[in-house]
């Protein structure tokens, strides 16, 4: 199947701005970067468990246009980026749950609850999206590794049986 090449690299570009884009507007909204405070760590890992939707939306884009392509190159880039991003929020995610409960200790009780809710909300986003980024990354690396051309032999004569007779062969006698 051919595919359009304008229209892939529109598919690609869609693809690329889906994926950075939101990224852009989380890190500019957690500004300035505080790592070392606990509270910071916990609200920013919360806030981008929010966003990771879209994300996928644009990786899922582009490895099915790659796909479609046949383009293994970028297929293996996405899949090679899909998987240190699930890695990544997978540490995130181990480290959210310890800010919680650091945070949880400075959090009055009435609120308590509330922020209980939020937090396996925003874990059960990441565990889904840590589970769609390593489908994606597996589709990034599955495939043939080459291509087989099987060779035909060209058709023999036919050779005559006793049970039929070819036409302009003798018989057997």
């Amino acid at each position: 199947m051919e595919i359009n090449k304008p229209l892939a690299r529109a598919g690609y570009l869609l693809g690329a701005l889906l994926v950075l884009i939101p990224l852009f507007d989380a890190t500019s909204q957690v500004m300035p970067l505080r790592f070392g405070d606990e509270r910071w760590r916990f609200g920013a890992v919360g806030q981008l468990s929010n966003l990771l939707l879209v994300p996928l939306l644009g990786f899922l884009i582009v490895m099915a246009i790659a796909t479609f392509r046949d383009s293994r190159r970028v297929k293996r880039v996405v899949g090679a980026v899909c998987g240190i991003l699930a890695l990544i929020l997978a540490i995130l995610s181990v480290l959210f749950i310890l800010d919680y409960f650091q945070a949880r200790t400075i959090i009055t009780p009435k609120f308590q609850h509330a922020i209980a809710v939020a937090t396996t909300s925003a874990l059960v986003k990441n565990v889904i999206s840590i589970v769609m980024l390593v489908l994606l990354s597996r589709a990034g690396f599955a495939g043939p590794k080459a291509i087989v051309v099987k060779r035909v032999a060209p058709p023999s004569e036919p050779a005559s049986t006793p049970l039929i007779p070819l036409t302009g062969a003798r018989r057997a006698e």
